[in-house]
């Protein structure tokens, strides 16, 4: 049976938790109603560990350390995805998918036809957060302050790729790259796309314009299915 999961900033690995007051007590205990004997997984981005509830009351848990989790969950490869901004909803949705399919780093992006030009960091850290909770890694990606599409470049690295109708077959980019691929930046843009001076800026700083198929993808869409080939790559 799969264990919850809880990311926990300071955890430390003692034999013994007392746990009050918290986001992941009022989780434990009145979201799941766990039961004394039940057990759960702490982790930070160092180690991870398994407990065994001990005791249950309206003020305190504690928690017994049962043994070590070796987890094996390492990404192929350093992807950076730089998101142009788009609704809130959605945006939120990128963020936990990515964060599922193993992405480095996240840079939101101003762009010319971006719908949004500022977000949220708390609530998408915490999404981070979960999602890590739920896909079984432990490092969390970093989620930078929005950058203007015209400063990107300076944090873009190794094989650097544009998402835009008009580019190349993505796959066939990556293997004639392959050499280049261990770290992979892939730049997307809002509804409506990029427009034409941002992929002249793109090409002049050595991007790489591609494109998945011949359908138009929302936004969204097009940031989840170029993780998803770039993690099963």
């Amino acid at each position: 049976m799969r264990l919850n999961r809880f990311y926990l900033e300071n955890f430390s690995n003692d034999q013994k938790i007392k746990m009050k007051d918290c986001s992941v007590f009022h989780q434990i205990k009145n979201v799941l109603k766990m039961k004394v004997g039940e057990q759960v997984s702490f982790f930070n981005q160092e180690i991870e560990s398994i407990y065994k509830i001990e005791e249950i009351s309206k003020k305190v848990i504690i928690f017994i350390w049962q043994n070590n989790v070796k987890n094996n969950f390492k990404p192929k490869r350093e992807t950076i995805l730089f998101q142009s901004l788009i609704k809130k909803d959605k945006m939120e949705w990128v963020v936990q998918k990515a964060t599922e399919l193993g992405v480095s780093k996240i840079v939101p992006v101003i762009s010319r036809r971006s719908e949004k030009k500022d977000i949220n960091l708390e609530r998408l850290n915490k999404i981070i957060i979960e999602a890590v909770e739920q896909c079984g890694r432990r490092d969390l990606p970093l989620i930078s302050e929005p950058l203007k599409f015209s400063d990107i470049w300076t944090e873009a690295r190794g094989l650097v790729l544009l998402g835009d109708g008009s580019g190349s077959d993505m796959v066939e980019i990556i293997k004639k790259n392959e050499e280049n691929s261990k770290k992979i930046s892939i730049i997307v843009g809002p509804e409506g796309g990029f427009e034409k001076s941002e992929i002249d800026l793109a090409k002049k700083n050595k991007a790489e314009i591609v494109c998945l198929n011949n359908y138009i993808l929302r936004s969204e869409t097009a940031s989840v299915s170029f993780l998803s080939i770039i993690s099963n790559f």
